[in-house]
């Protein structure tokens, strides 16, 4: 069985191996979930905790769906995870944890309540501030020990609700306690209650899904049931087109050294003859598949034109479909090393290969 986890800064992953071997992915972001889905053997199980929701676009819903419909078992918690699992239990997705159930059942209804800030991946996510749900834990932990009254319960909450999501910690929620006068005995003993059981929703939720996960390995996984249609759509096959693309130009990238698109360039001034059979290819391939018929490899093999005007045209459009058929053809041709080799003694290879295709969703916040 594969499993697979989105995780960031609600847990550190030398944790998280204490309790699931799994194959431990950075937050998620649009076409993450699809690229471990598509055109491949799907994971057992997809752990979705932290996501990124701001500078990059968020997880498609869609997305889970599509792998749901694939036979994934996907199950969600304490950051991105659980709001998805909230919008998803319906379909099938499974949800676990106290953020999930809240979300779910209608008492939270806010993204800002998991939203923080967090170092980088270099960092490991460290976070830079703290959830709201975490300060919701950590004052009514401290209000049923009696630590705190109702009213500063009440006000210091209100408080930090009103507060920018980045600017969210227990120091500012001291602040916050003083600037209201609040009795700074209650604002001691709330100090004390959370240096000493450091209330933290989305660790306990991390830690709740890994063993959920777990134990359903142990049990020997069961797909989900999907009461569902799924249905392509335009932005959909736009983002399939984008996540292939994007996996085409990494492989070429790995395969030669420098990023698909100056391999592409220089590959049809160095060897145009290898870029013009491939082009060709991929042409003949992409019209067999709109049409429904079946073209053998032989058949396409024999095919050879120029096509220079054409290939100048199609190549930067089709450079990720193009990827997989330039190397095959290097390879056919015993051409492989031999390209590498000429491509590192070329001229500087810009630093990236190009502007991306953009995924057609809206940017919303980042975890």
């Amino acid at each position: 069985m594969s499993v697979y986890v989105f995780l960031g800064p609600s847990l550190p992953v030398e944790r998280a191996r204490e309790v699931l071997d799994a194959h431990y992915l950075p937050p998620v972001s649009c076409g993450d979930v699809t690229e471990l889905v598509l055109d491949r053997e799907p994971p057992t199980v997809i752990g979705i905790v932290d996501g990124l929701f701001e500078q990059v676009p968020a997880v498609w819903h869609k997305e889970i769906l599509f792998a749901m419909s694939r036979g994934v078992r996907v199950v969600g918690a304490s950051s991105m995870g659980a709001l998805r699992a909230a919008e998803l239990h319906a379909f099938g997705m499974d949800g676990v944890g106290s953020v999930f159930e809240d979300f779910r059942d209608g008492r939270l209804t806010d993204d800002d309540e998991v939203t923080i800030v967090h170092a980088p991946g270099e960092d490991g996510y460290r976070p830079l501030s703290e959830a709201m749900v975490n300060l919701r834990a950590g004052l009514a932990g401290a209000l049923r020990a009696g630590a705190i009254g109702a009213a500063t319960h009440d006000t210091l909450l209100a408080a930090a609700k009103r507060t920018f999501y980045p600017d969210r910690s227990w120091g500012q929620v001291y602040v916050d306690g003083r600037k209201a006068g609040l009795p700074q005995a209650e604002l001691d003993a709330l100090r004390d209650h959370v240096r000493s059981t450091r209330p933290d929703a989305k660790r306990d939720d991390a830690l709740a899904l890994l063993a959920r996960i777990r134990d359903l390995v142990a049990e020997g996984v069961q797909p989900p049931v999907c009461e569902f249609d799924f249905e392509p759509t335009y932005y959909w096959e736009k983002l399939l087109r984008t996540v292939r693309q994007q996996r085409g130009e990494r492989a070429m990238e790995q395969a030669l050294g420098v990023p698909a698109a100056a391999a592409l360039a220089r590959l049809a001034e160095q060897q145009p003859e290898v870029a013009s059979a491939a082009l060709l290819d991929t042409l003949v391939r992409r019209e067999a598949e709109h049409l429904g018929v079946l073209v053998p490899d032989e058949i396409r093999a024999r095919h050879a034109e120029e096509g220079g005007a054409l290939r100048e045209v199609v190549s930067g459009h089709l450079r990720g479909d193009l990827s997989g058929p330039v190397l095959r053809e290097l390879e056919r041709r015993g051409l492989l090393d031999a390209a590498r080799a000429g491509l590192a003694a070329g001229p500087d290879a810009p630093e990236s290969g190009g502007p991306q295709p953009a995924v057609p969703l809206p940017s919303g916040r980042r975890e």
